[in-house]
């Protein structure tokens, strides 16, 4: 998150910035859920979309996208101590899961 505001991607609301659009740092979202869905948490942005998949009207992540939000998370030096204890409980519950499950 702080790279992304650092580099002037996003502002500290986590909304693209005037200047990445017009430079084309970042693409607006068409109507692909699973794009859009990665526009609006650019913490999972990078990770392939074959780790994503549309449920009804929900994003879902499997195990791989999950664990790696998380640990982003929780490697993130700037992130409050909730945000890394969410990170935490939810890695917990992932690596006790099923590897095939989707969230």
């Amino acid at each position: 998150y702080k790279m992304l505001v650092d580099e002037g991607m996003i502002d500290e609301l986590g909304n693209p910035t005037q200047r990445a659009i017009d430079e084309g740092l970042i693409e607006v979202a068409g109507n692909d859920p699973i794009e859009r869905f990665k526009a609006e948490n650019p913490l999972v942005a990078h990770i392939p979309d074959e780790h994503f998949k549309v449920q009804g009207n929900q994003v879902l992540m499997d195990c791989y996208a999950v664990r790696v939000a998380a640990t982003t998370i929780l490697n993130d030096p700037t992130a409050p101590q909730e945000q890394k204890e969410n990170a935490q409980s939810l890695l917990d519950e992932v690596n006790s899961l099923d590897h095939n499950e989707w969230h």
